[in-house]
């Protein structure tokens, strides 16, 4: 598994971080990497074993591809494996994938494309199509997915600009802004924080890297030609796992806008205000819909209480 130093630098690295994962979805996942259409001189793999209570080398064959790596990162979070794996990537574009994602056959070689025609963006992503194991009865089943299709190209130099924010599985980075990521990683460590921990709900990581690239002077950006195919498991549609999702995404939320702008992104109510809120929650919201609220409510007070916990905040919780 260890690089050959013969081999030339890659164009693009392939970091795929994976937890305790379903055997079979990384292995579709591996399939689909060995079915990319560029060269394989040109991209190199870094599988990044975050952990995992059965060590991925005990049953994952990298020997297909000559310039796989399988890396270990033995302290839990999304954010701490990305970050072995940049710190290893040689190619002037990371790409992201994930255990339960299959890139299209030319997600590699259009990547590379979409990255030299368009020098001023930083990072992009495409379509995100979901692959459910269970056929979705509802709306809120449905939104599981993370769906994400394009009719159009869109790209942003706005610094918080979700409309074009390549966000999980298939984002592509510029070296330039994981070098620039790393040293602020270096210089504070806070930031890893974010980031899906074991069973942690917590996001942000991917934010954190977009308002990087606009604060280094790129843009952000999503092409319809990029697309890849994303496993939904059954428990994935339960609403738990969607209140526990959104609590999570909350909580992170509070915590990124902090670490970036050294505030605290709470909305405040007057008492009046307030009172109006909850009884619009409690009267006029479904039962699902309130305890989705609830519980991202409770996240955003959870944020405040850790960051003044662990110092980073003087002033009381607003």
């Amino acid at each position: 598994m260890n690089p050959s130093t013969n081999l030339p630098a890659p164009l693009v690295s392939v970091v795929l971080c994976a937890h305790d994962p379903r055997r079979h979805h990384l292995q579709a996942t591996l399939e689909g990497l060995r079915a990319q259409d560029l060269p394989r001189d040109r991209w190199e793999l870094l599988l990044v074993d975050n952990r995992s209570a059965v060590p991925l080398a005990s049953y994952v064959d990298l020997s297909w591809h000559p310039g796989a790596r399988l890396l270990m990162e033995p302290e839990l979070g999304l954010a701490r494996a990305r970050c072995c794996g940049y710190r290893e990537a040689r190619g002037g574009l990371i790409v992201h994938s994930d255990d339960d994602n299959v890139l299209a056959a030319d997600y590699l070689r259009i990547a590379l494309e979409i990255r030299q025609a368009h020098p001023e963006i930083g990072t992009f992503a495409g379509q995100v199509i979901p692959q459910f194991a269970v056929a979705p009865r509802n709306p809120l089943e449905q939104e599981a997915g993370s769906e994400r299709r394009l009719e159009r190209d869109l790209w942003s130099n706005i610094l918080d600009d979700n409309r074009t924010m390549p966000f999980g599985a298939g984002m592509c980075l510029r070296q330039e802004v994981v070098r620039a990521y790393l040293d602020q990683v270096d210089r504070d460590p806070r930031r890893l924080v974010l980031g899906r921990a074991g069973n942690r709900f917590l996001t942000g990581e991917d934010i954190d890297l977009n308002f990087v690239a606009v604060r280094a002077g790129y843009g952000t950006g999503l092409f319809r030609a990029l697309s890849l195919v994303h496993f939904i498991p059954p428990e994935r549609m339960n609403p738990e796992h969607v209140i526990r999702y959104r609590a999570g995404n909350a909580y992170s939320m509070v915590i990124l806008h902090f670490l970036h702008f050294g505030q605290i992104k709470i909305e405040r109510r007057s008492r009046a205000g307030a009172t109006f809120f909850w009884l619009r929650v409690w009267t006029r919201m479904t039962p699902f819909e309130r305890r989705r609220e609830i519980a991202m409510h409770r996240a955003r007070r959870e944020a405040v209480r850790d960051l003044r916990a662990w110092g980073w905040l003087q002033s009381p919780i607003p």
